[in-house]
C-alpha cells in the first residue's frame, strides 16, 4: 500500500511538471542574451484558438543604450525579423511604439531606450493546431558605439480554448503606448500633406486640424525612402487647434512622384498614426510664399500699432514736434536716422532673442523689464527727458560725439536721433499691442529666417511714421503753424514722460521699498540741477555719490513689502488647475505684470468692469492671477506650454474644455461673455 501510495504520487508529479512546464513554456521564451542587451517572446495566452493572436517582442538593454524605430533617422537601422523556421504561422507584423528623439555620435535618430516592448501580430494558418514561433531577428543598439544584435528567439503556444495569463497587463500596456489609427477615437477632425518641390528642396507639408489644442507637438514621419531626422518649422492658428508643419529635404532623397507618407504626432493631448498618400507639386513658390507675406504683413502690422501704445506715443510725439525747429532738409535726415536706430534696434533684439532661444533660455518679448537695474536705467533716462520737457534743461551730447557725420552732415544731434530710435524700441517691448504676440510667436517658432524676418519688418512697421515724414516732409503742412500752443504741448508731454515714470516708479517697488525711490529723486534733482549747488558741480562728485548709493544700500532697499493678494483673485503659486478642473469649476486665469502696458488696459478697461464682475460672479468664475513682473519658472513654463511668449495670457478652463478657450491679448467684454456662455452651453 506505501509502495502504491508513492508511485501514485510520483506519477501525479510528473503529469503536473509536465503541464507546469509546457503552461510556463508558453508564457514567454527564453532570454536570447547578447552584449548589453536581452530579448525574449512573451504571450498573454497559454493557449489559443484563434486566426490572429497579438504577443510581444521585450527588449531590456542596458541603461542609456537605444535602438530603432522603423524610420531610424541619420544613422542606425531598424530591427528586422524572419520567421521562416515557424510552422502554423502565415505572417508576423510588427507594431511600433510612439518613438523619442535622440543624439548618438552627432547623428539625430529615431528610437527608444533602456526596455521597450513591441506588440507582434501574428496570423495563424490553422487556429486548431499549435503555433511553434522561431523567429529570427536583426537588431542595431548604440550607446557611444553601435553593437548589430543576432538573436534566435523560440516559442509554443498550444492550442485550445485562449486562456490569459500573467503576461497579458504587459502586452496591453505595450499596445496602449502605440499611436491611434482610428480618427474617431482621436480629437483629430482633419489632416492634410502636400509635397511641394523647389528648386534644391522637397517640402513636406502638413495640416492637422483638431478639437483639441496642440502642445509643443512632436511630429515623425516614415517614408519608403528612409529621410533623415530634420528641424520642422510650425505655424500654430490663433486658438492652437490648427497647425502647420513643414519639413525641408533635399530633393534627391525623395525618388517618387506619389509614395505612402505615415505620420506620426504625439503631445499632451495626441497620439495618433495616419497613412497619407502623397503627391509630389512641382511649384513650391505660391503656398511658400503666401505663408511669408502674410508674417510680414502681421510684423507691418503690429509695429504700427506699437506707436500709438501709451509706452511709445510720448516719444513719436516729441519728434514730430522737433520738425517746426528745423528746415526740412534736416528733419528728412533725423527722421531717417530716428528710423534707422528703431529698425537696428528690432534687428539686434531678434538675433539677442534667437540666440538665447538656440542655448534654450527662456526668453519673452518684455522679458527685460523684470531686471531691476534695467529698469532703473530706463526711468533715468525717462526722468531727464521730462525734465527736459518742462525745460529744466538741455540734452547735450560731449564735444566727442560732434564729428559723428551721417549721410555727409557733420551734425552732432544725428547720433541722438539714432540713439532715440534705440530708446522707442526699448519702451516698445512691454506693450503687447495687437498682433504683436502673434508675429513674436511665429519669430519663436519658424525657422531663423523668418524669425529675423519677422524682427526687422516689426522695425520697420513701427520706423513707418518716421520714415513717411522723411519721404514726404511737407506732410507737416498739415499741423497747426508754428505758435504758443507749441509750449502747451511740450508741457503735456512732459506730463505723459512724468506719468510713465511713475508707472515705473510703481513697477520698481516690486524690488525695492519707497526709500528707494525717495533718494533715487533726490539723486535725479540733484544732477539736473548741480550746476545751481557749487558742491555737486563737479562730475566726479555726482559719479561717485550714485557708485556709493548704489553698492552699499540695494541690499536694505530690497527689503521691500510685498502686496496682499488681490479682493475675489486667488495666486495662480498657490492653485492646481486641474484639480480646480476635475472638480468642474470654471476658472479664468490671467497671466499679468505691472510692466505690460496691455494687461493694465484689460483690466481697466474690462476686467474691472461692472458687467464682467457680474458675470464672474453669477457663474461662479473662480479668478486666478499670475504675477509675472519678477520671472518665474512656473509661469515661464506654462506660457510655453501654449507656445506664448508674451503677455497678456488669457484663458477660460473647464471639464468641458481642460486645455483652455484661449482669449485675444486686447480683451473686449463680448469675448469674455462669449467665452463664458460657450463654457455653459455648448
Amino acid at each position: 500500500m506505501n509502495r502504491t501510495s508513492k508511485i501514485i504520487k510520483f506519477l501525479i508529479s510528473i503529469i503536473l511538471f509536465t503541464f507546469y512546464f509546457n503552461t510556463s513554456f508558453a508564457l514567454s521564451s527564453e532570454w536570447a542574451v547578447g552584449e548589453t542587451s536581452k530579448l525574449r517572446l512573451i504571450s498573454p495566452y497559454s493557449q489559443n484558438s484563434s486566426k490572429n493572436i497579438t504577443i510581444g517582442l521585450e527588449y531590456q538593454m542596458q541603461p542609456g543604450w537605444k535602438t530603432y524605430w522603423k524610420s531610424p533617422g541619420d544613422g542606425g537601422f531598424a530591427q528586422n525579423i524572419s520567421w521562416e523556421n515557424s510552422s502554423n504561422i502565415s505572417d508576423v507584423k510588427i507594431l511600433w511604439p510612439t518613438p523619442i528623439k535622440f543624439e548618438i555620435l552627432g547623428l539625430t535618430s529615431l528610437g527608444y531606450q533602456d526596455n521597450v516592448t513591441f506588440p507582434l501580430e501574428i496570423e495563424i494558418e490553422n487556429e486548431f493546431q499549435d503555433i511553434n514561433l522561431d523567429l529570427h531577428v536583426n537588431y542595431l543598439i548604440c550607446k557611444e558605439i553601435c553593437i548589430p544584435g543576432d538573436a534566435r528567439i523560440f516559442l509554443d503556444i498550444p492550442a485550445g480554448e485562449k486562456k490569459i495569463n500573467h503576461n497579458y497587463f504587459d502586452v496591453e500596456q505595450a499596445l496602449s503606448k502605440l499611436p491611434e489609427k482610428d480618427f474617431s477615437r482621436t480629437y483629430l477632425k482633419n489632416i492634410n500633406a502636400n509635397v511641394l518641390e523647389g528648386e534644391n528642396l522637397s517640402t513636406i507639408q502638413l495640416q492637422i486640424e483638431s478639437e483639441k489644442i496642440f502642445f509643443n507637438p512632436e511630429i515623425f514621419l516614415h517614408t519608403p525612402f528612409g529621410l533623415p531626422v530634420v528641424q520642422h518649422t510650425i505655424s500654430y492658428s490663433a486658438n492652437n487647434k490648427l497647425i502647420t508643419a513643414e519639413f525641408d529635404f533635399n530633393k534627391k532623397l525623395i525618388s517618387e512622384d506619389s509614395f505612402p507618407l505615415e505620420v506620426v504626432l504625439k503631445d499632451i493631448n495626441h497620439n495618433f498614426e495616419h497613412l497619407l498618400s502623397a503627391q509630389i507639386t512641382k511649384d513650391i513658390s505660391n503656398s511658400t510664399m503666401n505663408t511669408f507675406i502674410f508674417y510680414i504683413l502681421i510684423s507691418l502690422l503690429a509695429g504700427l500699432i506699437l506707436n500709438v501704445m501709451p509706452c511709445v506715443f510720448p516719444i513719436l510725439s516729441i519728434k514730430l514736434m522737433s520738425v517746426f525747429t528745423v528746415d526740412q532738409g534736416t528733419a528728412r535726415v533725423s527722421f531717417l536716422t530716428v528710423a534707422l536706430g528703431i529698425v537696428s534696434s528690432f534687428f539686434l533684439l531678434g538675433v539677442c532673442f534667437l540666440v538665447l532661444q538656440y542655448f534654450s533660455f527662456s526668453i519673452a518679448w518684455g522679458m527685460q523689464f523684470q531686471k531691476p537695474y534695467f529698469l532703473i536705467f530706463i526711468t533715468l533716462i525717462i526722468f531727464l527727458f521730462m525734465m527736459n520737457m518742462f525745460g529744466q534743461f538741455q540734452i547735450n551730447l560731449p564735444q566727442n560725439f560732434s564729428n559723428i557725420t551721417f549721410a555727409g552732415l557733420g551734425n552732432k544731434s544725428f547720433f541722438k536721433d539714432f540713439f532715440n530710435g534705440f530708446f522707442a524700441t526699448l519702451m516698445a517691448t512691454p506693450c503687447s499691442a495687437p498682433f504683436v504676440g502673434t508675429a513674436i510667436t511665429a519669430a519663436f517658432t519658424q525657422n531663423y529666417i523668418i524669425g529675423m524676418s519677422i524682427f526687422l519688418f516689426m522695425g520697420i512697421g513701427m520706423a513707418s511714421p518716421y520714415l513717411l515724414i522723411a519721404l514726404f516732409p511737407k506732410l507737416v503742412n498739415f499741423l497747426p503753424k508754428p505758435g504758443i500752443w507749441m509750449i502747451y504741448v511740450k508741457y503735456f508731454l512732459g506730463l505723459l514722460l512724468l506719468a510713465t515714470v511713475l508707472w515705473l516708479s510703481n513697477i520698481l517697488l516690486n524690488f525695492f521699498n519707497i526709500y528707494f525711490l525717495v533718494i533715487s529723486l533726490f539723486v535725479l534733482l540733484v544732477i539736473t540741477y548741480r550746476r545751481k549747488f557749487p558742491l555737486f558741480k563737479n562730475t566726479i562728485t555726482i559719479t561717485s555719490i550714485i557708485f556709493i548709493f548704489f553698492s552699499t544700500s540695494l541690499q536694505k532697499f530690497q527689503q521691500h513689502s510685498s502686496s496682499g493678494e488681490e479682493k475675489d483673485w486667488v495666486s495662480f503659486f498657490t492653485v492646481d488647475i486641474d484639480q480646480l478642473v476635475a472638480q468642474d469649476k470654471i476658472i479664468f486665469l490671467d497671466i499679468t505684470a505691472d510692466w505690460c502696458a496691455t494687461c493694465q488696459f484689460n483690466k481697466i478697461n474690462v476686467l474691472n468692469s461692472d458687467n464682467i464682475i457680474k458675470q464672474f460672479k453669477e457663474n461662479n468664475v473662480t479668478l486666478i492671477r499670475a504675477d509675472w513682473t519678477k520671472p518665474n519658472e512656473r509661469v515661464n513654463l506654462f506660457l510655453e506650454k501654449y507656445d506664448r511668449f508674451g503677455i497678456p495670457f488669457n484663458a477660460f478652463f473647464s471639464k468641458k474644455f481642460p486645455d483652455g478657450i484661449l482669449l485675444s491679448e486686447l480683451l473686449s467684454e463680448k469675448e469674455i461673455v462669449n467665452a463664458i456662455n460657450k463654457i455653459k452651453y455648448e
